[in-house]
């Protein structure tokens, strides 16, 4: 079959790659990301490796293009950067990313399409999705699994992991595209269990429930790093936890003091004073600095105070955004490389979990949530799972949709709650089902209460990672590349 003459195959690809994030937050058309994904397989059926890897790429800066969109709203109106110069700067991170996609086209036309081509073509995607999570400290965004976590093939998450209902989701369709009496029923039984699974409790609450109260300050970004307002942000945010003191956890959001932790000696006494008097933890973001040679080291970290305790700093930091790569060469270039505190440290590995009271807190800040890896690592010791961000460099785009959806998936992946606390875009609280129990309006001062409990017991996901879901991934490959028959046979859909 083809799917489009020469000429119009690339616009097809395009296109195919445009639809893909139609299928995740905050539109969650999930059939349109089966069909994207259904239309590439579709036109790499019959081209050469080399066809495959322009296909493939052009297929890629379109899914890139339109799913990270959302960096021009950084770029351009809070990186001081002309619209065009932004724009292109988003073209770029879609050509490069949009590159891996070409690659994983040309691996599967040259040896994976050989016997059963629809199970190359899953174990392919599933292992360029899990290439993105750490390759270059990785990108790991637009996975076709997080579009997918209010079906029923959300129920596999805790044992595989977004990665698993990305193959799944992505073998659903191809069978549904080859579709006969052994296929249809194998596919009802795919779905049912994946059903029957996300009612199946793997993680089980234990002792009274835990009042929580997130705080959303709706900081104008524009302003935050502005030395003269550190002392009203504060205050902000004080106002606004005025009611809330004598609850289990406060929790505020990333950088929500916009001090350095030594410069703000006298108001952390005084909140770690006040929180202590009610029984309260504070959580709360805050820059840290650290002596190191003849300068500074500088952390972004998430502090626990009151009836808490711990410091935890943040290990994946967002290229540009938190530290400049090859930045002796683009410092001074253009704003967009001088952004105020684009000059953090990664923190160390194996950092413990925060104290609240008797409870164990994990937390994430911003990114870190994307990276299923490191949650793996991080959860299996927590009781309650934190995020904290700030949102506000995105504006009203879908990047903060896309975010959130990613903490719900790792709330599923661990079935654990999972507090969601931001300046402006989606404070929330996830249980451990991946479902919303409650969520601030955005975009304004906002004070979100809610009870929470703590979970115990481990998901096989928590013990195993990724493991299984790659070993499957390559056992796919082998398959696509007929283990059994002789590499000379021609590729399917060629003729010899």
């Amino acid at each position: 079959m083809k799917f489009a003459a020469p000429r119009r195959q690339h616009l097809y690809a395009l296109l195919l790659g445009l639809i893909f994030c139609l299928g995740l937050a905050p539109w969650d058309l999930w059939p349109l990301s089966l069909f994207s994904v259904y239309g590439l397989w579709a036109l790499l059926e019959g081209r050469s490796a080399r066809q495959g890897f322009f296909l493939g790429w052009t297929y890629g800066i379109g899914l890139w293009g339109s799913g990270v969109s959302w960096l021009w709203v950084s770029i351009h109106e809070h990186g001081a950067t002309s619209a065009w110069l932004a724009a292109l700067m988003v073209l770029f991170v879609a050509v490069v990313m949009g590159s891996l996609s070409g690659v994983q086209a040309a691996l599967y036309r040259r040896y994976l399409a050989r016997s059963a081509s629809w199970l190359g073509f899953t174990g392919a995607w599933v292992l360029f999705e899990w290439l993105r999570s750490w390759l270059l400290t990785g990108f790991p965004w637009l996975y076709l699994g997080d579009g997918l976590i209010d079906t029923a093939l959300a129920g596999y998450a805790p044992l595989g992991g977004v990665f698993l209902v990305s193959g799944l989701a992505c073998l659903s369709v191809l069978m549904l595209a080859r579709l006969d009496a052994r296929r249809a029923i194998a596919l009802i039984l795919l779905w049912y269990a994946g059903h029957r699974l996300f009612l199946h409790d793997w993680t089980q609450a234990q002792g009274r429930p835990l009042s929580v109260s997130l705080v959303q300050g709706n900081i104008d970004q524009d302003s935050k790093w502005d030395v003269a307002n550190e002392d009203a942000i504060i205050a902000t945010y004080r106002r606004l936890s005025r009611t809330e003191w004598g609850r289990d956890i406060v929790l505020w959001p990333e950088a929500a003091i916009t001090k350095f932790y030594d410069e703000a000696t006298t108001d952390l006494q005084d909140l770690q004073t006040l929180a202590q008097a009610h029984g309260t933890t504070l959580i709360t973001g805050i820059p840290y600095a650290e002596p190191y040679a003849q300068d500074y080291l500088y952390f972004n970290t998430v502090i626990a105070l009151g009836e808490g305790a711990g410091i935890y700093a943040k290990q994946r930091l967002v290229p540009f955004g938190e530290y400049v790569p090859m930045a002796p060469v683009l410092r001074g270039l253009m704003p967009f490389f001088d952004l105020p505190m684009s000059g953090f440290t990664p923190g160390p590995e194996h950092q413990p979990p925060l104290r609240a009271g008797l409870w164990r807190v994990q937390p994430s800040i911003c990114y870190e949530v994307a990276y299923p890896e490191l949650l793996q690592k991080q959860a299996a010791a927590a009781d309650l799972l934190v995020t904290v961000s700030n949102d506000a460099w995105f504006g009203h785009s879908h990047g903060p949709q896309q975010h959130f959806a990613m903490v719900r998936m790792r709330a599923l992946e661990t079935g654990r709650y999972f507090l969601s606390a931001t300046n402006n875009g989606v404070t929330a609280v996830v249980d451990p089902k991946g479902r919303v129990l409650a969520r601030a309006p955005s975009f304004r001062p906002y004070v979100l209460r809610a009870e929470v409990r703590s979970m115990r017991k481990l998901t096989p996901w928590l013990v195993w990672g990724e493991t299984p879901t790659l070993l499957l991934a390559v056992l796919a490959c082998c398959a696509g590349r007929g283990w059994r028959r002789s590499a000379t046979l021609p590729e399917e859909g060629t003729h010899g």
